[in-house]
Formats: structure tokens, sequence, C-alpha cells
């Protein structure tokens, strides 16, 4: 919890530094702000974990997030953009499955929570619609785009914890349990983004962006054993360019 305070501390604070100095940029030609936003992850292939004589391999199921950036947008032309976007993502997956353990069987409810500083490249198209008056002021449209880069993450923090329970000598049990992942998963993620949405503004802007997210590194990192999760995501992102 600490990491993720200091990270997200630190994001504020740049994000506000840079906000204040925006009225020094030429608005037609770039632009800075923030996003943020819910996201669903999950894992391509199955999540494997290794202690001791536990060997456990678990279906994956999605899990919520959250993506909290800054955004540093260079107007190429009306139509032509491109962004780079360094951010705090939580990923990671879900599971509900049964398992044997020293002949016993139990069920584990647990999750998979990845905590990733990342920084999407991004290049974008957008509609241009005509300029127009109203009233003497120009006419603030809204208008519509397709996203599509790439991403690289460097991994803070993993954590592998839930509950698990079963009757092993006839009693039920339940047990709740919270393991360190750092070592197990591979510190650099990297993978593609595709993404449409929508803004309004002349200068200032509000947009709204739904992307998804794949990982093209297999995201395990431990060497002792095969795992090969690989992390993939929908991000829902709200923003504000000034």
């Amino acid at each position: 919890m600490n990491i993720i305070r200091l990270s997200l501390s630190t994001l504020i604070i740049t994000g506000f530094l840079l906000l204040s100095s925006a009225n020094r940029v030429n608005a037609q030609s770039n632009g800075v702000g923030i996003k943020a936003g819910p996201s669903i992850t999950s894992h391509l292939k199955d999540f494997r974990f290794v202690s001791g004589d536990i060997d456990l391999e678990l279906t994956p199921f999605s899990s919520a997030g959250v993506d909290i950036g800054l955004i540093f947008r260079h107007n190429i032309s009306k139509k032509y953009r491109i962004q780079v976007e360094p951010s705090i993502h939580t990923m990671g997956a879900r599971y509900e499955e049964g398992f044997e353990l020293r002949g016993f069987n139990f069920q584990t409810e647990s999750k998979t929570e990845l905590l990733y500083i990342q920084v999407p490249l991004l290049f974008q198209i957008s509609t241009t619609p005509p300029d127009r008056l109203v009233y003497g002021r120009q006419y603030s449209a809204t208008t519509y785009h397709l996203t599509g880069g790439v991403f690289g993450g460097y991994l803070l923090n993993a954590r592998f914890s839930g509950t698990n329970t079963g009757a092993p000598i006839g009693i039920d049990f339940a047990g709740e349990f919270s393991n360190d992942l750092t070592d197990q998963y591979s510190a650099i993620d990297a993978g593609v983004i595709l993404g449409v949405g929508l803004e309004s503004g002349r200068r200032n802007k509000i947009g709204f962006e739904a992307r998804g997210l794949l990982s093209v590194l297999d995201s395990g990192g431990d060497t002792e054993f095969s795992f090969e999760p690989q992390n993939l995501g929908v991000v829902l992102a709200f923003y504000v360019i000034i």
C-alpha cells in the first residue's frame, strides 16, 4: 500500500505542476491533461502458483482495476495526433476453483493484484468538423477518434490473496492468505493498445475513450516453472485536455 500511495502522490503532484504551467503551451499544437477510469483485466492463459508442496493452476476470470495518469498530446494536424500517457495501472485476475492438497479437496476464492507504472505511446486519427461561428463565437463540436499504439510497463507490486475453504478432517475450514508474487512475475511488460473515443471542446477538451490492451510479452518471470499468463484488459478512460 505504501508503494501505491507514493506512486499516486507523485503522479498527482506532477500533474498539478504540468497543468499549472499549461497556459504557456500553444494549445493549437500541444496539450496536457489528466485521465482516470475503471478497467476490467484478466490473463490470457492460466495462472500458476507454486510454493513448497502447493502447485496450483487456476483459470482466470475478469477482475476490476483502475487506470490513472497524465496525457501529453502533440497535434500533427487537425486530423492526426500522438500522445504519451505515463500512468499508474492495476491489473490482475480473479479465481474461483477447486483444488486438491495433500489428498484433501479445497475451494479457493482468490485474486492476483498487479500494480504497474505504464507508459502508452499512441497515435490517433480524429474526425474534423468544419469551423462554425455561433453568435460570433467558435462552435465546439464533438469529434470522434480511433487510437492505436504500444505500451511499456514496469511492475511495482504483485500479490496473490484470498480465502481457501474445505473440510479436510470433517470440520469446515476457512483460511485467508496473502502472498508476494513480485518474483514470480516479470518486471517488464509490453503490448499493444486499440481504442475508440470522443471528445468535445475547441481548446480545452473533455473526452471519453474505451480501449483494449494485450501484453505481447509473457508476464511470468519465474525460471523454475512454466508460467506465461499474458495480461489483457479493457479500460474506460475519462479525461480533460487543456
